[in-house]
């Protein structure tokens, strides 16, 4: 790579920096620059009120995204900065992605098909809602583009802190990221196993950075708090994976095992977004009344259901992993998609699907080119490290939440490359093929 990254960009990218920019247009004048609450924007709100008085109490969210709020005065309510701010950080992010592209050979027309699918109605949900996935988006990105730039040996060390300093941010921005660097470490590790030293050296700064920040954040609360973690809540987006099977907790579990099997029919009954699995949120009252639990007491005490019934119903467990796997390539339905009006939100659904039966074929066919020596080295690295990304993020969610396409946010600009650079990939195998003996391989 020669240049700074503006300075490539502008000199190859062009044409992406232009749909970028109408796409930007577009959509500021569209949802007249200004964010939109969501459902959990009350909690993070919350958090920043707590942060910015000194932290007197432990949070519900971790601090990464309500410090943006801070920053940008939107405490309290929705301001034209933080469009901006966000949007900003909308564009880094695909700017970044481009760049990998054009190093992993990815031609000018690809590289403008993945500013192309950054700019789609979809892709903008996360700059209009006040949520964690824009920022967790930048440092997923920008993770993933680090990793793949090797350092000179002299600033190796730097590199690896830095690289585990911006994995372990994630994890205060979305705890589900808060194992990120594990597989930064893995790869760094893989690109340096010539020298064993230097790769398990850089691999394990990798990793002290992050648990510097993941663990030490995490210390604080339990010293402070009495509770040790990145957040509270984790209890309660475990019990997502129990709703189908609260039957199953034993007897002595009562009054807890009535409420809890009350309110999972509820929620049915009621037909809310995600039902039942989030049914935990209004039976937390009821179990606070009867068990007479409350803070900590209660994190401890659902937690401690939900692995009662994890553990010794697995295969139950299981189909919920697999539905949450479903949900989790869906397409995210939020009110500023749908209030596109339906004929838009149906050409959305109906390009989501196009693009992930594309995804499918085109990403399942670069291991056959890869075994067969026919993938070149920098586009085979790239690809590697955001499948092993991709994969590893996917786990984290559907193992422990109900996998909503919203969970999938911080992913999707490495998924877009993945798409493109895959096709890229298999465009080129194909041209190669049906060109005549000695003809150039096109560019």
């Amino acid at each position: 790579m020669h240049g700074g990254l503006w300075r490539r960009t502008w000199r190859h990218d062009r044409l992406a920096l232009a749909v970028l920019g109408v796409g930007s247009l577009i959509a500021t004048i569209a949802y007249r620059a200004i964010t939109r609450p969501m459902a959990d924007t009350v909690t993070y709100r919350a958090t920043a009120h707590v942060l910015r008085d000194g932290w007197p109490t432990i949070t519900e969210r971790g601090p990464g995204y309500p410090i943006l709020l801070i920053l940008t005065g939107s405490t309290s309510s929705s301001t034209h900065l933080l469009w901006f701010v966000q949007l900003g950080i909308h564009l880094l992010t695909a700017i970044l992605v481009i760049d990998v592209a054009r190093s992993a050979g990815v031609g000018r027309h690809g590289r403008a098909a993945i500013a192309l699918l950054l700019i789609a109605p979809a892709s903008w949900l996360r700059v209009v809602y006040e949520g964690t996935e824009i920022l967790a988006a930048l440092l997923v990105t920008l993770a993933f583009w680090l990793v793949l730039r090797r350092p000179d040996p002299r600033h190796r060390l730097r590199w690896a802190l830095a690289l585990g300093a911006i994995s372990g941010a994630a994890g205060l921005v979305r705890p589900n990221l808060a194992m990120l660097f594990l597989p930064m470490a893995v790869v760094v590790w893989a690109q340096l196993r010539s020298d064993r030293p230097a790769a398990w050296r850089s691999a394990a700064a990798v990793a002290l950075a992050a648990v510097v920040l993941i663990g030490g954040y995490s210390a604080i609360n339990g010293i402070r708090f009495d509770s040790f973690g990145l957040t509270p809540l984790a209890p309660y987006h475990l019990n997502a994976k129990t709703a189908p099977y609260v039957e199953e907790l034993p007897s002595s579990f009562e009054p807890a095992r009535t409420i809890l099997i009350e309110e999972r029919d509820a929620a049915l009954l009621r037909g809310e977004s995600s039902a039942p699995d989030n049914y935990i949120w209004r039976a937390r009252p009821r179990l606070e009344a009867a068990t007479g639990l409350h803070g900590r007491e209660l994190d401890r005490y659902v937690m401690r259901i939900d692995v009662e019934l994890i553990t010794n119903n697995p295969f139950a467990y299981l189909d919920t992993v697999k539905t949450a796997s479903v949900n989790y390539t869906n397409l995210d339905s939020q009110p500023a998609i749908l209030g596109l009006g339906r004929p838009a939100a149906w050409a959305q659904q109906a390009a989501h699907l196009v693009l992930l039966a594309l995804f499918v074929a085109t990403v399942g066919l670069v291991p056959g080119l890869a075994l067969a020596g026919r993938v070149a080295r920098r586009a085979l690295e790239p690809y590697l490290v955001a499948v092993l990304l991709a994969a590893t993020t996917m786990a984290g969610v559907v193992l422990t939440e109900t996998g909503t396409a919203r969970l999938r946010g911080p992913t999707e600009p490495v998924l877009a490359l993945l798409l493109v650079l895959s096709a890229s990939i298999v465009r080129r195998r194909g041209a190669s093929d049906a060109a005549p003996l000695g003809a150039s391989e096109p560019t």
